[in-house]
């Protein structure tokens, strides 16, 4: 999509919020931006070319339902293989708070170096940890860009290389 083409989705506490500080300082203050949208105007010559694309590319896609299902079956499905007896484990260890789009893995430091390095022989890279986890942690992305044979062929790298 076009650079700075964007959607914005406030929830009614945040609407509330910017009335009540009533900021105008600015040419794209929430205020005016939000009275504008009142009175059906656009603060700005819109990008129709940008519009068209966005709704065309969202006609394109699934219900962001069926991505949700998706991304949560595929994380499940990594999570649950992690769970079990694996050399690395899953580094959010309760699983309500773990996440659907980012799955976190953790193990010693050079088990760490030797999945990161298999990986990216047979092209795929994964994400270094933060911080104090970077030596011992990686990050798996499962956004819905990823195509499924690109996931199951992650998924077979693990089970062969590294279960």
């Amino acid at each position: 999509m076009p650079a700075g083409l964007a959607l914005m989705v406030l929830s009614p506490r945040a609407v509330a919020r910017f009335r009540h500080l009533n900021e105008r300082a600015h040419y794209n203050s929430l205020t005016a931006q939000y009275e504008k949208m009142l009175n059906w105007q656009t603060n700005y010559t819109p990008n129709v070319l940008g519009i068209y694309l966005l709704s065309r590319v969202l006609q394109d896609r699934a219900p962001i339902k069926a991505v949700h299902q998706h991304l949560q079956d595929r994380a499940t499905k990594l999570y649950d293989f992690f769970d079990s007896a694996t050399q690395l484990s899953p580094l959010v260890q309760n699983p309500e708070t773990r996440s659907t789009t980012v799955i976190g893995l953790q193990g010693p430091p050079a088990l760490i170096d030797e999945v990161k390095r298999s990986a990216l022989a047979q092209g795929m890279q994964l994400g270094n940890g933060y911080g104090t986890w970077k030596a011992n942690s990686l990050r798996i992305a499962n956004f819905p860009a990823i195509p499924d044979a690109a996931y199951e062929k992650l998924v077979q790298f693990f089970a062969k290389d590294f279960a």
